[in-house]
């Protein structure tokens, strides 16, 4: 009955990647020295950049954090419309997803395949090097996902993520360690005189904005090797994987190997940034937006209106993402909530809201698209004028008739593609074959169209399409420089531009082109415009981005003038190359057979209950359309022995599942000298269908599960003269759907969201039994913006012959023991809400983010059909949860549970007060 619980169990954890590969796609690979690069048919060129600069990195780049080299295989993905990439042990594996960000201030404009190879490799060079000590005894012992814990027990994620940014920002033209906005996180909190502990540098917060550990990270390698040298790490990371020091390794490492303790080392470092960049000073803007201590709140890309207010998109600790119309008085106005996407991007003209939403494939995880979403915020309706599109940073034309949008596919093109407002295509322009176009914008008069064009070695300029003709020309010739988010105001054309160190607001008047930069601030302006002689904008501080006003400059600008500022010294090395120089090498392209290692067997891990003693084997293949559980397990309770095992294949649309097991030995105790035993077999095979159905303002997901189970008990010793062996098969099917809206950072649950499921089993040979249950979870908006009304129901029937009686997964009355009859209902209400944010630790052993209370109420009613007895069992109480974080890096909630019984037990003596652990469900 148990056999298939895994495989059901964990498409909850895996549902976004697990069998996301769709089924007719055809995969090829090459193979490198050091890599195997799989992809699908057509993705050529790209497999064989990643292969070039992996080796090549691999070959020449691996000296100061190790020499151990292990080939990796690299999944490419095309279809998913978000720019990331990772590596992972348990299996050994790393997935490139290809799309280039259309902001190029957050990630750069270099080459995205250059990026991610030269930051993911680096972290398959971490992994090669840290199986080390008793970090290799944890992956002899528990395979990779044990040497995977050992290596983040030992080495800290900041390292992991500062390492390979300071990887990136050494070996291309940009990387994000010369990118203003990256660092301007820490800037922005000592601009605000906010000196946070350590152990809130490193766990973050609920209320305030925490840079995150890649920015901690950039910022501590960096330090680490200016002062002591570019190996430093080498020798800190050996000893901190090696467990050295068996507590708090990597601070001991740090101590014997810089001769300062690491509080010391944190402080230097911390000391040295702001030292870097103490003399840059900017004016502080009239705030045009609040700020507050209790949540971050963002105002980003405003426009203005004619009347001079602003829209913008506001986003907050307690709200998701919506449109507001702001006044210069401090009047505020939600236009609406945005869809979910990848892009939080937006422009607006005349009452018309335009953005792109995210379309996610209904069944294949590694493919989704990007829509064009229109809302008139004078009638309120949206309105969707794309299907199955990537269109990114889409514009609407003055009158409302036309809409430009950049269309992109990894490794073929990017095109600006002209519509109509029902979204048939009008013209197209692509620029050239392997430049990436973003952010375009009508022009006056709406026959011209600027855009961001981002060539291939990084350089971005503006370029003027011409609609009419079709032909374009520069209005800035491409430079080492950063362009973006546009404001097209009358004649003149509002953008936001790296130069330096700033990432600050400039204007070119149109059609002459002169170019103007209109302000700097230390941390950034994104996105403005001029208002009455004042410059308007969105400036990144410790508070979120704010608007704010500005007197405007209006200095002249000389062509020449386009560079990166290099806070630290990685570039200026001349031991690093800028991988763009770096020619693509001769590999052959073969076809990869998507059998090929199909249980690809990884770690083991032990499990202990109260009773099961259990080692598992478990297994994926490396693109991810394999599940495999293989166990054995002692029961103390019995002495018996089990063994068995579980397969998924996420290869085909509904995905087969089975599994086996084999028990020796079960005990069942007759009379006080009689004792029989018995073998059981369970076979258990069916389908499972998981669909994605998220769209518009809700994520929803539908899995549909079919399966049939067949058990057999054989008697042993001297059962079997007089117990007949016993045969039952019984089918079961199971329907689970969820949706909820989006959850902003302080929402203990969202504020809309239903989670359902039905579940009947039935027996399908000679024997009568069945069950059916039913449960939702319904979720609405409390008192506060972060309280939660969560109303719950159940219902569950069964037979009453007594043939065969199923295992019983209904939800009781907390505090109660449960029992099982033939009819059970219950309703429960809970009321969460927050009680303090302490952003406390101590030890960096445990640290505090939320603690929060919910006070609950459950009613259950059971019914006997052969006596009628009907009996209620009602509690109320309270929970606390304590959101947590252990070691600085592994979120765990759990807490405490009191419930007062109003009703006594069904068969024992009752005692009303109930106290109970809430064991942490994500420690796992």
């Amino acid at each position: 009955m148990g056999v298939v619980a895994f495989l059901l169990g964990a498409t909850q954890v895996q549902a976004q990647s697990f069998g996301g590969i769709p089924a007719s796609t055809k995969l090829q690979q090459v193979n490198g020295e050091f890599v195997k690069v799989i992809f699908p048919k057509g993705m050529d060129s790209a497999a064989i950049r990643v292969a070039t600069i992996a080796d090549h990195v691999q070959k020449n780049y691996s000296g100061t954090i190790g020499n151990k080299r292990k080939p990796i295989s690299v999944v490419l993905q095309p279809a998913v419309n978000y720019s990331n990439g990772y590596v992972a042990l348990g299996p050994w594996r790393s997935e490139f997803f290809l799309m280039p960000p259309q902001n190029p201030f957050e990630l750069g404009s270099t080459n995205w395949l250059d990026n991610l190879a030269t930051h993911e490799i680096r972290h398959a060079q971490q992994y090669n090097n840290f199986n080390k000590g008793l970090s290799k005894l944890m992956g002899v012992l528990f395979g990779q996902n044990g040497r995977a814990l050992g290596n983040a027990a030992s080495v800290p994620d900041w390292f992991f993520e500062g390492d390979a940014v300071w990887n990136e920002t050494a070996l291309t033209g940009q990387g994000r360690g010369k990118l203003p906005l990256f660092l301007s996180s820490y800037k922005s909190i000592y601009r605000d005189g906010r000196n946070y502990s350590f152990m809130k540098m490193r766990n973050g917060s609920l209320r305030q904005y925490v840079p995150n550990h890649y920015d901690l990270g950039y910022l501590l390698v960096s330090y680490g090797r200016q002062a002591y040298g570019d190996t430093i790490w080498n020798s800190i990371t050996h000893d901190a994987a090696a467990f050295k020091s068996l507590f708090y390794p990597m601070q001991a490492a740090v101590k014997k190997h810089t001769g300062v303790r690491y509080d010391q080392f944190v402080q230097d470092a911390i000391a040295d940034f702001r030292e870097k960049w103490k003399l840059q000073t900017s004016p502080t803007p009239t705030w045009v937006t609040e700020v507050s201590d209790k949540k971050v709140i963002n105002y980003q890309y405003p426009y203005p209106e004619e009347n001079g207010t602003i829209v913008a998109l506001k986003t907050s600790g307690n709200e998701i993402p919506h449109f507001v119309w702001l006044t210069d008085m401090g009047e505020e106005k939600n236009l609406g909530v945005k869809d979910i996407g990848y892009d939080d991007y937006f422009s607006y003209r005349n009452n018309r809201i335009v953005y792109t939403a995210l379309q996610p494939d209904a069944r294949w995880g590694n493919r989704d698209y990007s829509i064009i979403k229109v809302l008139d915020i004078a009638t309120k309706k949206e309105t969707s004028i794309s299907n199955k599109s990537r269109f990114f940073s889409p514009d609407i034309s003055n009158d409302g008739k036309r809409i430009v949008a950049v269309e992109v596919i990894p490794n073929k093109s990017s095109s600006l593609v002209l519509l109509d407002a029902e979204g048939n295509e009008l013209k197209r322009l692509q620029h050239d074959d392997a430049s990436i176009f973003s952010h375009p914008k009508f022009l006056q008069g709406d026959e011209e169209i600027v855009a961001a064009v981002r060539k291939p070695n990084g350089d971005m300029g503006w370029l003027i399409w011409q609609t009419n003709d079709g032909s374009s020309r520069w209005l800035l010739a491409p430079s080492a420089r950063l362009v973006g988010l546009p404001v097209v105001k009358g004649d003149t054309l509002f953008y936001t531009a790296t130069e330096g160190q700033n990432d600050g607001l400039y204007a070119q008047v149109l059609p002459k082109g002169n170019r103007y930069l209109l302000a700097n601030y230390a941390t950034g302006i994104y996105q403005g415009f001029t208002v009455n002689g004042k410059i308007v904008g969105s400036f990144f501080t410790a508070g979120g981005y704010r608007l704010g006003v500005l007197p405007r400059m209006f200095t002249p600008m000389l062509p020449a003038k386009s560079n990166f500022y290099t806070l630290y010294g990685a570039a200026g090395n001349k031991a690093y190359e800028n991988v763009q120089e770096v020619s693509n090498g001769s590999f052959t392209v073969t076809n990869y057979k998507k059998g090929f290692k199909p249980f690809n067997f990884h770690s083991w891990q032990p499990e202990v209950s109260e009773s099961d003693y259990t080692l598992r084997f478990l297994g994926n293949n490396v693109i991810n359309t394999t599940l495999t559980d293989v166990y054995y397990t002692y029961n103390t309770n019995e002495t018996s022995h089990a063994a068995g095992g579980n397969f998924r294949f996420g290869g085909w649309y509904v995905q087969p599942i089975v599994g086996a097991q084999q028990t020796w030995d079960r005990k069942i105790y007759y009379q006080n000298d009689t004792t029989f035993h018995y073998n059981e077999t369970e076979l258990s095979g069916g389908l499972f269908l998981p669909l994605n159905l998220t769209g518009g303002k809700s994520f929803r997901y539908l899995n549909l599960a079919a399966l049939v189970h067949a058990d057999q008990v054989k008697w042993q010793g001297i059962g079997k003269g007089l117990l007949r062996n016993q045969d039952y098969t019984f089918a079961e099917g199971r329907i689970s759907y969820s949706s909820q809206i989006q959850k902003a950072t302080q929402h203990i649950y969202p504020r809309l969201a239903q989670t359902i499921l039905a579940q009947y089993k039935t027996m399908v040979d000679d024997h009568s039994a069945w069950q059916m249950l039913v449960t939702g979870g319904f979720y609405f908006p409390g008192i506060g913006k972060n309280h939660s009304l969560v109303l719950n129901a159940a219902w569950q029937g069964r037979d009453t012959m007594q043939q065969y009686l199923f295992s019983n997964s209904f939800p009781f009355s907390r505090g109660y023991t449960d029992v099982n009859f033939p009819r059970m209902w219950k309703l429960g209400a809970n009321y969460h809400f927050p009680l303090l944010y302490p952003d406390w630790g101590f030890g960096n052993i445990v640290y505090f983010l939320r603690v929060r209370a919910n006070g609950f109420y459950d009613h259950t009613e059971v019914k006997s059909l052969r006596s009628g007895l009907s009996r209620s069992f009602r509690s109320t109480g309270m929970e606390m949860y304590f959101d947590t974080k252990w070691w600085n890096q592994m979120p765990i909630s759990f807490g405490f549970r009191y419930s007062r019984l109003l009703d006594n037990e069904f068969s024992q003596p009752t005692q009303p007060n109930q106290w109970e652990f809430i064991l942490p469900v994500n420690l796992y």
